[in-house]
Order: structure tokens, then sequence, then C-alpha cells
């Protein structure tokens, strides 16, 4: 179960560098990841939103 805490540090991992924040998550591949990383490449803003997107889903379902 994901505390509040290790939400928080995901997410500002995320703001440093978004697969950072991604890695060891449960539903994270290698794909995921690759994708993640050419998304940061590209813009780094769409690479964070979907960093911060994997983390929420994460955190929602793990909550649950």
């Amino acid at each position: 179960m994901m505390s509040p805490g290790e939400l928080v540090f995901r997410i500002i991992l995320a703001l440093i560098c978004p697969p950072l924040g991604a890695i060891g998550l449960r539903d994270v591949g290698c794909g995921t990841l690759l994708l993640l990383v050419l998304l940061t490449l590209i813009g780094f803003v769409p690479g964070l939103i979907v960093a911060i997107v994997l983390i929420v889903k994460e955190y929602g379902d793990r909550t649950v």
C-alpha cells in the first residue's frame, strides 16, 4: 500500500525526472518506461503528465 509520503516523494521525483517517479510502480513495465523516456525527450511536460497520471493511478488502486 502506497503511503501519502511515498506519493509525495514520487511526485517530487517525477518533477525532477519523470521516468524516475514511475520506476517501481506495479503496472509499469519496460514498454511504459520507454514511452515515458521518449515523451520526456520530446518535451518535458508530456512526460511529466504521463508520470503523474501513472503515480496517482497507482495510489488510487492501492488505497482501495
